[in-house]
């Protein structure tokens, strides 16, 4: 069920994604004059749309949001790079994950189980996903998967 969202839904969503990225995320993701919230059956938020666009859904795992392409849209325009990106080489077609020799820089804070925002060189975004190794152990790692693709930008 879609619902228009309370005052006191849209304060805990922001304390949330303020927690996960940082207030001057929040303040971009839910910034519109429409925010509605997509209801589970019994009354808990599944996802967030914000004029017209779907841009969060909630991990019920944990409490935290995914994000979408649109919210990475949303994010890069408000915070420079690298932060909260996967920066990749533009050669090779993503599939389900981005493994390391894939990588050519990463946001050093991001940590696994972050959102992340897969990138270009020229910070065109590629996909979003969620991280499964953090910056410090790309070194030296010959293989291994560094972002699972939850979602690509759809060429064309």
């Amino acid at each position: 069920m879609r619902r228009k969202a309370s005052r006191a839904e849209i304060e805990r969503m922001k304390a949330v994604l303020s927690y996960q990225f940082s207030p001057e995320v929040a303040d971009a993701l839910l910034r519109g004059d429409d925010i509605v919230v997509e209801t589970g059956g019994r009354g808990s938020i599944r996802g967030v749309v914000v004029d017209g666009a779907r841009i969060l859904t909630l991990r019920p795992g944990d409490g935290m949001f995914s994000i979408t392409i649109e919210a990475a849209r949303r994010i890069a325009l408000r915070v420079p790079s690298p932060r909260f990106r996967v920066v990749v080489r533009g050669d090779r077609e993503l599939s389900g994950s981005v493994l390391v020799g894939d990588v050519l820089g990463m946001d050093p804070f991001l940590r696994p189980g972050d959102e992340a925002i897969v990138v270009n060189r020229g910070d065109s975004i590629l996909a979003v996903g969620r991280v499964k190794l953090p910056a410090a152990m790309l070194e030296g790692l010959a293989r291994g998967e560094v972002v699972r693709i939850r979602k690509r930008v759809k060429q064309g």
